[in-house]
């Protein structure tokens, strides 16, 4: 009975958080011809797959839902406290990103900084932040404030990043993020913290709205704004959850929530810089994981012949299933520092085989073709 009250109170904001970003989300679509100027993002670039000018702004919808719904809570309510104290930590790295899908011109590294500024407001500002990672000696610095809020700004802007990194398909992005919020739902429904849920399902709601339009036709996209928010959205739900809940949530099974962006990340990172030809870490390319389904499996072997879109946004499902691998080990194993390590283990030895076997095709399409 009171997890059922304590959910029932959710739905009237969930849906006026849906509701409110899938509006927005169509008339920013349906007024394109008259922002879309500063707005559109051109099919050019080497890391794009999309075929027509797009609006980048749907953060701008993933906001205002988010407002909309915080608006309806219960006036005075412990979630409409902190939801409104995460709204207020978002806004440098919102507002960055929104520059950057209007202009074009805002650097990898004021973005970044913009990100870790976020994260160390939250952390403020909520009394939330990463004091213990269960490994000895660390856990004597992180119980200094100043050293814990630094991790924990820097965490957040890490995954809020991450999130952008993974935004290169239809639905991709804006799927994993609705996963990881499950995933956080569900583990906060183990332990009974109903103020972690019902901020989860919100952060759902809203990110439905949008997909409604984003997917499958990509009618509108994240854009910088929206992934920085979503990502984010989403660090700092999971530091509140292992840190409201220490004995029962171990902070690297948080890790693990995020772990197919946090993976992606720091292996482009690799990648980049280990080449033959050194590259900016921040510098775009087509060769994550899901442009190499999109081009070995999705184009060459699956749909072939489909139109782009349909092509597009069948690359998504795919990787929402390698995504939700590294979940399912924070879903079973909150509280096991061991099991949730061996599993991420096994989640990035899982996808360097992926990737490899990516590789793998390449080399035999190429072959063929000559």
């Amino acid at each position: 009975m009171q997890t059922a009250a304590a959910l029932s109170l959710n739905w009237p904001s969930a849906m006026v958080g849906l509701s409110c970003s899938f509006l927005v989300a169509l008339f920013i679509v349906l007024t394109k011809k008259w922002h879309g100027r500063l707005t559109l993002d051109a099919p050019q670039g080497i890391q794009k797959f999309h075929t027509i000018p797009t609006p980048r702004i749907g953060g701008i919808a993933l906001a205002v839902g988010l407002i909309a719904a915080w608006s309806f809570l219960p006036v005075g309510s412990n979630r409409q406290h902190l939801l409104g104290l995460l709204l207020l930590g978002a806004l440098p790295a919102f507002a960055f990103g929104l520059a950057e899908d209007i202009t074009k011109r805002i650097s990898v590294k004021a973005r970044l900084l913009a990100t870790i500024a976020s994260g160390l407001i939250a952390a403020l500002l909520t009394g939330y932040w990463v004091s213990f990672v269960n490994v000895p000696g660390v856990d004597l610095l992180l119980a200094l404030a100043p050293i814990g809020l630094i991790f924990t700004a820097f965490a957040v802007g890490g995954i809020a990043n991450s999130v952008n990194i993974v935004d290169g398909f239809h639905g991709l992005a804006g799927g994993v993020v609705v996963l990881m919020l499950l995933t956080l739902a569900t583990i906060a429904w183990r332990v009974d913290d109903f103020v972690i849920i019902q901020l989860a399902l919100l952060g759902v709601s809203v990110t439905l709205g949008f997909l409604f339009i984003n997917y499958p036709k990509g009618h509108l996209f994240l854009g910088d704004a929206g992934a920085y928010f979503l990502g984010y959205y989403v660090a700092m739900l999971a530091v509140m959850l292992a840190m409201r809940n220490p004995i029962d949530v171990s902070p690297w099974a948080m890790l693990l929530v995020c772990g197919y962006p946090v993976i992606e990340t720091l292996f482009s990172v690799y990648r980049r810089t280990t080449r033959k030809r050194r590259h900016n870490p921040g510098t775009p390319d087509a060769s994550h994981l899901h442009s190499l389904v999109y081009r070995r499996v999705v184009s060459r072997k699956l749909l072939p012949y489909a139109p782009a879109w349909q092509r597009n946004a069948a690359t998504s499902p795919l990787m929402w299933i390698y995504a939700a691998v590294p979940m399912l080990g924070a879903v079973f194993w909150p509280e096991s520092l061991g099991m949730v390590l061996a599993w991420l283990g096994f989640s990035v030895v899982a996808y360097v085989r992926l990737y490899r076997r990516m590789l793998v095709l390449g080399i035999f399409f190429r072959r063929r073709a000559h």
